[in-house]
């Protein structure tokens, strides 16, 4: 199936930067969702829409591209409807970020042998020349096509390229949209350096899509003990209360002259009271002591320290601390932001109605933090150990029945993916490819993927089989962006349809010939999938589930230690294990999560005893078994 052409709004702002290959996102590509998992929902759509979410009462995760989700996002009727996006999106930092985890229950080293810290690809923040700003620039104009009338965005970057994304938002939202470059100060100096200051502080970009009609709740910094002592040095005698007092007579406004009468006594004012007589009674009735009388006996009202609801917030944020090694809410996953930060945000730019997308979602802050507060949420993420650590994260909170979800056990969602896209598998096989065949990697080249042989290079999806779909692309980019290239291709791939390289040997072209290069057939191993020995026992409309064995050989292989020396020195198989996810009524293509093994704390095991009631005699029991590495094994009876 061709995805079908989108039509984008035009920017609202002047160009502001120029780059290599910058390009007007006037239409694009999308592609339907694929229906993966839910989490306490019943009978989802295959594929989302705005007319079913909204009459709904479940939430979104969506795993792939962005731009690719964004643009179904505008298709399924989304456009205009989002009321904050908050993004934390790659930072051109240069860095290759992996999340790391240990084996459940285990030191860090074997016995002298192998490790047990292990690294989980997460995404890749290195970037050549300008497609960083290619990247953005388009993702930014899609973003702007979700946004509501009086919705917000948040941008989270830091020094490396904050400079060009301010330019980029005001050329795509319009520089009169811009509110507030805020500060973040993550933590305090702690680095000496004789070329310059330590960087402290992110810096988060805030745009409105309308600044005339921008949806805004003021917030208030939260104050010390000092502090409010100092800022409310009084103490009412007769209650004990702490105040501060304020002027009465401020206004200019002629008619406010005159007298008042204030607790039995006439005072006049010649500039004006800021409060009618009336009021004075009303207030002076429901509090007697309200007023404060100055030594030359002028009248002033108190305000009170257990009223105060802090000074009015500014753009710089230093009251809220990046997460530390030993927080509790750290997952261990790369760049995670502390629900704090994402608190504030969402209840100043959000209200309880209000839909809250996030398309760099990582570990699931936005989510998490959107939940507790009652918001309705999209997120989106390309690595698969990001959505599954979302996924997890959700469920914690969703089945949590204390505290401040005592009385809202929390919106189930829906998983869709898009595109079939798993980049942690697939930057792997990438890898393993241009190592074997001697591709020469270009990162300048924002569609291919460098040059093999004088060819040009093109690494299809390795998650899936060569579609003809996939040469027509390539096609089109050349035909539409690259008229005058008169190099070959190379396409490397995973299987292919039936029929396909025939089709493509027939083909009569002078130039741009596309060679196949299968590496199926090449007999490159490129995964050897985990194992796992479960039993599932079924009578009647009862069901008993036992995991009995499971090894990574992915595991095995990160740990550099032999399978056998490994499976000796590994007392408790479920170390490898970081979760089990199960489905009473498997239908064969949804996973629905009626039940889940989510260990709370690193040291503890999973169950692996699982008891199901069954909703009719022949529904099939589906056991989905992730990890440490973000691996899944399913199992079905």
């Amino acid at each position: 199936m061709k995805p079908k052409p989108l039509k984008i709004t035009p920017i609202k702002g002047r160009p502001m930067l120029h780059w290599v290959g910058k390009k007007p996102l006037d239409v694009v590509r999308y592609f339907p969702a694929q229906l993966c998992e839910t989490v306490g929902v019943e009978n989802p759509p295959a594929e989302p829409s705005y007319k079913a979410f909204i009459k709904a009462d479940y939430n979104l995760l969506f795993h792939g591209d962005n731009k690719e989700i964004l643009s179904s996002l505008i298709v399924a009727g989304f456009r205009g409807k989002i009321d904050l996006i908050y993004i934390d999106p790659p930072f051109d930092s240069g860095a290759d970020y992996v999340r790391r985890v240990k084996l459940r229950g285990l030191s860090d080293r074997l016995q002298g042998e192998g490790h047990t810290a292990l690294e989980q690809a997460q995404y890749e923040d290195i970037w050549v020349n300008d497609n960083y700003l290619q990247f953005m620039y388009e993702r930014l104009i899609l973003l702007r096509e979700l946004l509501s009338d009086t919705g917000s965005l948040y941008l989270h970057c830091d020094w490396h390229k904050n400079h060009h994304l301010r330019f980029l938002l005001d050329e795509v939202f319009g520089a009169e949209n811009f509110c507030n470059a805020i500060s973040w100060k993550r933590y305090a100096a702690h680095s000496l350096s004789d070329s310059g200051y330590d960087a402290i502080t992110d810096t988060i970009l805030f745009y409105a899509k309308n600044i005339s009609g921008i949806g805004f709740n003021s917030q208030y910094g939260a104050s010390s003990g000092d502090e409010l002592a100092k800022r409310f040095p009084h103490i009412e005698k007769e209650t004990g209360r702490h105040y501060q007092h304020a002027a009465l007579e401020k206004t200019s406004n002629a008619s406010s002259r005159g007298k008042r009468f204030i607790q039995g006594k006439t005072v006049i004012s010649n500039t004006g009271w800021i409060w009618a007589q009336e009021t004075f009674d009303a207030r002076l009735k429901i509090n007697p002591y309200l007023i404060h009388w100055t030594e030359n006996e002028r009248p002033r009202y108190k305000i009170y320290a257990d009223e105060y609801a802090g000074a009015p917030l500014g753009d710089i944020w230093a009251d809220i601390s990046y997460l530390s090694a030993g927080d509790s809410q750290r997952l261990g996953y790369p760049t995670q932001k502390p629900e704090a930060l994402l608190e504030r945000i969402i209840k100043a730019s959000s209200n309880e109605d209000s839909i809250v997308l996030d398309c760099f979602c990582g570990s699931g802050t936005t989510a998490a933090v959107a939940e507790k507060l009652g918001r309705r949420w999209i997120m989106a993420d390309l690595n698969k150990g990001a959505i599954q650590t979302t996924i997890k994260r959700l469920q914690g909170i969703i089945n949590k029945k204390n505290g401040d979800l005592a009385e809202q056990d929390g919106h189930g969602f829906v998983h869709y993916r898009v595109n079939n896209y798993d980049y942690a598998k697939q930057n792997e096989l990438k890898k393993i490819i241009i190592s074997k065949y001697g591709v020469r990697k270009d990162n300048g080249d924002l569609f291919f993927d460098g040059t093999y042989q004088g060819q040009l290079a093109k690494i299809i999806d390795l998650n899936r089989p060569l579609t003809r779909l996939d040469i027509q692309v390539i096609k089109d980019e050349i035909a539409s962006s690259r008229p005058d290239e008169e190099r070959d291709i190379a396409v490397f791939c995973n299987g292919s349809e039936m029929e396909i390289i025939g089709e493509l040997a027939k083909e009569r072209r002078p130039i741009n010939k596309i060679t196949i290069y299968d590496i199926q057939q090449d007999g490159m191993i490129t995964h050897q999938p985990a194992e796992a020995d479960v039993d599932i026992i079924k009578s009647g409309r009862r069901a008993r589930v036992n995991i009995m064995d499971y090894i990574s050989p992915g595991i095995v292989a990160r740990m550099e230690i032999e399978r056998t020396v490994f499976q000796e020195r590994i007392a408790d198989f479920r170390a490898q294990i970081d979760c089990v996810l199960l489905d009473n009524d498997y239908n064969g293509k949804v996973f629905n999560i009626t039940q889940s093994d989510l260990p709370a704390k690193k040291t503890d095991f999973i169950k692996g005893e699982y008891e199901l009631a069954l909703p009719h005699h022949e529904a099939k029991v589906a056991v989905k078994i992730v990890d440490m590495l973000g691996e899944e094994v399913l199992v079905v009876k």
